[in-house]
């Protein structure tokens, strides 16, 4: 990548645009008077690379880079390179394909700075990367050489030429990772220090004191434990025997209230009784006395016969009414119907008279309107004649007016008829050319109608033929729509069954195949589904399930080995119990026993077993689970049956409270959700419905492949039938449409069009004549006025005033019509109403008839019953006749009854008494129980639940609770000793030092390792670079010593060690004047030393050339031969880049391939080629 053209616009002394191009492609040179802008030149070529030091373009700060700060108008400075890339193998990255490359940097007054390349903006670090992919570092130039490195070279000391050396092999990046390296290990050394000496000097020595505390926690922890065990039999044994006590004072206390409760219940309802009987006693004597007094019961019973017989009177009287008024309306209907008839009769006699007025009075008035328009129009001819104007104020009412528009008239008739005549005639040619295409149209009309009939005869027989072999398009879609609706049906019940089979989850019972050949059969399932429960005794749900109890969830299998495979290898997921039926013992209530509760309480109590239905082969696990309990309607019967002495079996109410022979009873609140059975017998159902209505899908499933199969052996006749029916379906669509038809459609629309025609011209044919005659009339009129005006005026008015005496005649006879008709016609309407009205009171009087007969049935229904009433009151007033005579007998016995109640009263009363007196104390006794177990429970909450207290006892039989007793107390002693000096949070704080004692251990290990990894590190890099170090550092002193050598013939100059140092620690230069090696650069001249700095400067770039090179006046020190030696060392040694040099002397840029010379003219400077 070579420079070919630079163009600098407002930067620094090039106040306007500068082009500088034609640069060549290895050595050019920049010559020009001291203040011309040759080093600018320089500056602008650094400045667009984007080198940021302000010192390198000798500048301190970017406005001192425009045009005189910006002061001369020149308020932008800017610099564009271009380079030639047409060299791929050197190309920048991405650039590949460019033949030029320009880069742009631009910067306004102000500060703002950007940069663009190949003219589309880009930022800064772009453009680094693009020219330190071709080796040209901008963050350290050392393509660029300046006048002041010479000097900086000439006083290095050994350490600084080794770091030249060092940066020439790129070994710095070695250095600064060992550096790195170095101080990342002192970090871990601190960090591993001070990790050691916190695990020894805390963490350890609190670890064991947290380990003694801990021994003494697990002791107290041991004895704790100990205590509460032994607290706990304790407890147990005192609650089970306190409650034993509670529940028989509670038993004993519940059959003493009953007692009192029936007592008190006797001694009210004696005392009930007794009120009663004395009440009834009072009443008897008291309607004895009245019946002797008055008798009045039987006067009553008297007084309500004869007011029966009133009332039936009374209805007989209003049933008379009722049929006389239904006679009268039948009368009623009878003459209206007579009008009726009459009006009728009338109107049908008067319509043709009625008929024939009308017709007089509409031909009377259009005669008389023909006339009055006749007058008008001769009124009007009249007066056009004799004035010149029409009484309308018309000019156009004269005979030549009116013969003008008969004429007209006249002559559009003709021309109609001669358009009708044209056109008859057009169509009866149309009709006489088409006579052999319609007796060809009408053949070919039968032959397509025959066509039509033989496909529909085809199809006929083809659906017959299909019809034979079972196959029917009906039943197919009946079949889909049954098949859609039950797939609806289905996703509705799946969706239910859903619900259900997740609300019973906790049944399923699931489980892989132990072995290969493993029956599933032998699995019965889990107990809750093995079983079924009539809606008829959902209500005794809940008591089945607390009957059946955790057995509920039980698996059900045919043997123990099945039982074994299934736990051993049937991966279960969770634990179940397993009844294998070859090994339970199944026991139910014997007949007699179950017979003798059924006595006790007729329907009131049941065996479970029979409450449900089941398979005979889980017959013995159904009778385990549910065939040694009763099921009891209430708890009532729950006591009388279970403590019976001949029945003493465990009983469950429909509340699910349970009473246990043994003297236990268990119940209390349950929620209101619906027994687990009840769901288990939904989803079963719902199950079955599934399984139902998937049979009958498959049925319906397997019809509609059977069809399907016959659709498939009648395939070829369906096709057939297809085509027919596509063929008859375009016969009859073509039928309309074939030419055929077009003819015999077009025959007849011309036949019907020349009738139209000839209709036309008749009514043409009669208006010409009418308008001939008119035409006559007029010109005759016309003539005799023209010939005598006078008389022709005088016969006009003859003739209005005929017409007036005409037009006033029919008047006078148009007003008796209209009289007559319009008396017709009242009367007319008159029937009409009567007709309507005598029919509207017919079918009044027939609803009136109605409600009548309506009317007449209630009164003899009415009638029935008092008849009734009557037989009844005449029966009682026998019986109480006869009753008189016993009501004395009857004192007699309620006297005796009234002694023996009042003996029993008092009996009861004397029992009542003691009962409550032993219900007292036990009541305080019960209190005391209470009391002792309440404080129990407040100290062991546990005891609230029995079957743990139940398991307790059931692991600690036949123990000696006194023993026990002392040996809580000796625990509870030594207990309240250690629980003062015991930490209780030991264990959580010894667990978190000990997880931190693990973590600084791991951290040290960690922290050992990654020091031996970074130790090994430093040692390679150390390798790493000194070899590097060695191979620059013998190809530059070669280098270093060659060149010198073609600069100062018969001298020599190489790089060596310090003396008795290694190299890594400095190079010195030696140098070598003809034979003598001269002992320090002092010894030499001022150009000498330059030569020796240039010489190293060129070494160093020759070791890893750049593409591009800047010197500025690097010859400023040295002679003109050693100028002249310089350039020709550029121009011989560096043919793989591109110098660009700034000189004053010829010795240099005569060796350059291209020269520009800067001068400075009207305040800017100006670039030519020499």
């Amino acid at each position: 990548m070579k420079v070919a053209e630079l163009i600098i616009d407002g930067f620094k002394s090039y106040a306007t645009r500068t082009v500088i191009s034609e640069w060549d492609p290895q050595f050019n040179a920049i010559t020009g008077l001291n203040g011309s802008g040759k080093s600018n030149i320089l500056d602008a070529i650094c400045f667009v690379l984007g080198i940021s030091s302000m010192s390198t373009v000798r500048a301190s700060n970017l406005q001192d880079l425009i045009y005189k700060r910006g002061q001369a108008g020149v308020t932008k400075a800017s610099v564009t390179i271009v380079f030639d890339n047409s060299d791929k193998s050197k190309a920048p990255i991405g650039f590949e394909t460019s033949l030029t490359i320009s880069v742009t940097r631009q910067i306004v007054l102000g500060g703002t700075s950007k940069y663009l390349i190949n003219g589309h903006r880009a930022p800064q670090q772009s453009v680094l990367h693009l020219f330190q992919s071709v080796q040209l570092n901008i963050n350290n130039p050392n393509f660029l050489i300046m006048q002041g490195k010479i000097t900086k070279v000439l006083n290095m000391k050994p350490t600084e030429i080794l770091a030249l050396i060092e940066e020439a092999a790129g070994t710095k990046m070695f250095e600064d990772r060992r550096e790195k390296a170095i101080r990342t290990m002192a970090k871990k050394e601190t960090k591993l220090q001070e990790n050691r000496t916190l695990l020894k000097e805390e963490i350890e020595p609190k670890l064991e004191k947290l380990r003694l505390e801990k021994r003494t926690f697990l002791d107290f922890q041991e004895t704790q434990t100990d205590l509460e065990e032994t607290d706990r039999v304790v407890n147990a044994y005192d609650y089970h025997r306190l409650k034993s006590q509670k529940e028989l004072f509670k038993e004993t206390l519940s059959s003493k209230e009953n007692k009192i409760k029936d007592l008190n219940s006797q001694i009210s309802k004696l005392a009930e009784e007794l009120e009663s009987l004395n009440e009834d006693f009072e009443e008897i004597r008291k309607k004895k006395n009245a019946e002797m007094d008055k008798n009045s019961n039987l006067s009553k019973l008297e007084e309500e016969e004869n007011e029966i017989i009133n009332e039936t009177s009374k209805l007989n009287v209003l049933l008379k009414i009722c049929s006389d008024n239904y006679k009268e309306n039948v009368n009623k209907i009878q003459i209206h119907k007579k009008i009726i008839e009459d009006s009728s009769m009338e109107l049908a006699k008067k319509a043709d008279v009625y008929k024939k007025s009308k017709e007089d009075y509409k031909t009377l008035n259009d005669q008389l309107d023909t006339l009055k328009d006749l007058h008008k129009k001769k009124e009007d001819l009249l007066s056009t004649l004799s004035t010149g104007i029409s009484s309308t104020g018309l000019t156009d009412g004269g005979y030549e007016a009116q013969l003008g528009k008969a004429k007209k008239s006249l002559n559009g008739y003709k021309i109609s008829i001669k358009k009708s005549n044209m056109k008859i005639d057009l169509l009866r040619k149309e009709l006489e050319n088409n006579k052999p295409k319609l007796i060809q149209a009408e053949k070919e009309n039968e032959v397509n109608i025959q066509n039509i009939k033989d496909c529909e005869s085809n199809c006929s027989k083809l659906e017959a033929d299909i019809a034979n072999y079972g196959y029917d398009p009906k039943l197919i879609g009946e079949l889909k729509r049954k098949e859609n609706e039950i797939q609806q049906i289905l996703y509705k019940l799946n969706n239910e069954n859903e619900y259900l089979r997740r609300k019973v989850s906790n049944v399923d019972f699931s489980y892989s195949n132990p072995e290969p050949n493993f029956d599933p059969k032998s699995v019965k399932g889990v107990a809750a589904r093995l079983f079924t429960i009539d809606k008829q005794n959902y209500d005794s749900a809940t008591a089945l399930q607390v009957c059946a109890g955790g057995r509920l969830y039980n698996v059900v299998v045919d043997n123990e080995t099945t039982a074994s495979k299934l736990l051993e290898k049937g991966r279960l997921r969770k634990r179940v119990t397993i009844i294998p039926l070859n090994k339970i013992s199944a026991r139910t209530i014997d007949n007699n026993t179950l017979n003798y509760a059924k006595q006790l309480a007729p329907g009131k109590v049941e065996l479970a077993l029979n409450l449900i239905g089941y398979e005979d082969e889980v017959a013995k696990a159904l009778q385990f689970i549910f065939g040694s309990s009763l099921i009891c309607n209430d708890a009532e019967t729950a006591k009388k049956i279970t403590f019976n002495p001949k029945i003493r079996t465990r009983s469950i109410t429909l509340d699910g409270d349970v009473y246990d022979p043994e003297g236990t009873l268990s119940g209390g609140s349950r929620t209101n959700t619906s027994s687990i059975l009840v769901d288990i017998q939904k989803y079963n159902e719902s199950t079955e419905k599934i399984n139902n209505y998937q049979n009958e899908l498959k049925s319906i499933r397997k019809k509609l492949s059977e069809q399907e199969d016959i659709y498939k052996q009648t395939k070829e006749l369906q096709n057939q039938l297809s085509l027919l029916n596509h063929k008859l379906e375009i016969s009859k669509r073509n039928f309309g449409s074939n030419p055929a038809s077009q003819v015999l459609k077009r025959n007849k629309d011309i036949q019907e069009e020349i009738l139209i025609c000839e209709k036309e011209n008749e009514t043409s044919y009669e208006n010409s004549n009418a308008l001939e005659k008119e035409i006559q009339s007029i010109t005759k009129d016309l003539n005799e006025f023209n010939n005598d005006k006078g008389s022709k005026l005088k016969e006009l008015k003859a003739e209005v005033e005929k017409l007036s005496k005409e037009i006033e005649t029919k008047d006078r006879h148009l007003d008796d019509k209209t009289e007559l008709f319009q008396t017709l016609e009242l009367e007319t309407e008159q029937h009409n109403t009567d007709i309507e009205t005598n029919t509207e009171l017919v079918k009044q009087a027939e609803d009136t008839l109605k409600e009548l007969k309506i009317e007449e049935d209630s009164l003899i229904d009415s009638i029935k019953e008092q008849k009734n009433k009557l037989e009844t009151v005449r029966a009682y007033l026998t019986k109480e006749r006869k009753r008189l005579f016993d009501i004395d007998e009857e004192t007699k016995d309620l006297e005796r009854l009234l002694k023996s109640k009042h003996q029993l009263k008092n009996d009861n009363e004397i029992e009542l008494q003691q009962l409550e007196h032993e219900l007292k104390k036990f009541k305080n006794d019960s209190t005391n129980i209470e009391e002792l177990i309440r404080r129990l429970i407040e100290e062991n909450e546990w005891l609230n639940d029995d079957k743990l207290v139940e398991g307790v006892i059931g692991q600690h039989r036949g123990i000696n609770l006194e023993e026990q007793r002392e040996r809580a107390k000796q625990l509870r002693v030594r207990f309240d000793k250690m629980k003062v000096k015991v930490n209780t949070n030991i264990m959580s704080m010894i667990e978190s030092v000990e997880k931190k004692e693990a973590a600084l251990i791991t951290m040290i290990k960690t922290i050992e390792k990654d020091k031996v990894k970074i130790q090994d590190t430093i040692t390679k890099l150390n390798e790493y670079k000194r070899d590097t170090l060695i191979k620059t550092w013998k190809k530059v002193t070669v280098d270093f010593g060659n060149i010198f050598a073609d600069l100062l013939p018969n001298s020599f100059a190489k790089l060596v060690p310090s003396e008795g140092k290694d190299i890594t620690e400095g190079l010195e230069v030696k140098i070598k004047l003809g034979k003598l090696w001269k002992e320090s650069l002092v010894e030499l001249s001022g150009g000498q030393r330059s030569l020796i700095a240039l010489s190293l400067i060129m070494a160093l770039l020759q070791f890893r050339p750049a593409p591009m090179y800047i010197l500025d006046e690097v010859d400023a020190a040295l002679d003109l031969s050693h100028t002249q030696n310089i350039g020709h060392l550029i121009k011989t040694r560096f043919k793989g880049s591109q110098f660009i040099v700034v000189s004053l002397k010829e010795g240099m840029f005569n060796n350059a391939n291209r020269v520009f010379r800067t001068r400075f003219q009207d305040g800017t400077s100006v670039v030519s080629i020499m």
